[in-house]
Parts: structure tokens; sequence; C-alpha cells
């Protein structure tokens, strides 16, 4: 009777045993099912982040090269109408040079 009631002592042990190692599975594969979910929200924000700081860095470098097209196109201008000014000058030089001869 006693070897009978050791067997079924270990056979409620190992069921038990068995029942636990199944819900500790369980909580196991949850928990990577949540850190997966978590993950990839974690990954789709930062995907967001990332494309809304390189729409800014665009936006900013579009920005910078309008201001830089404009200042060169003001440099041209100002280059233009000094070079005519010098033109203008040799040229009056030139006639006060004729003049003077």
């Amino acid at each position: 009777m006693k070897k009978w009631f050791g067997v079924g002592c270990i056979l409620i042990g190992l069921g038990a045993s068995s029942a636990c190692n199944r819900r500790d599975n369980d909580r196991a594969r949850e928990e990577g099912r949540e850190a997966a979910e978590k993950a990839k929200v974690q990954l789709d924000e930062a995907r967001r982040k990332l494309k809304e700081g390189l729409k800014q860095a665009d936006q900013q470098t579009r920005q910078d090269l309008d201001k830089a097209r404009e200042q060169v196109r003001q440099a041209l201008k100002d280059s233009e109408r000094d070079a005519e000014r010098t033109r203008d000058r040799l040229r009056e030089k030139a006639r006060e040079d004729e003049s003077h001869q």
C-alpha cells in the first residue's frame, strides 16, 4: 500500500510539473509575442521618425539650395553691373585720352 501511495505521489508530481511546464511554456510564448509586438511598434515608430527627419532634411536642403541659387544670381547681377561700369570708365578714359592728343 505504501508502495502504491508512493507511486501515486510520483505520478501526481509528474502531472503537476507537466502542467506547470505547459503554463510556463504558454507564458513564455505569450511574453515572446508581446515582446515581438512591442519591437514591431518601436520599429514602426523609429521608421516614422526617420522618414519625418529625412523629409525635414530634404526640405531644409531645398531651402538652402534656393537661397544659394538666389545669392549666385545676385552675385552675377552685381558682377555684370560692375563689369559694365568698368567698361564705361575704360571707354570714358579712352575718349579723354583721344581728346588730349
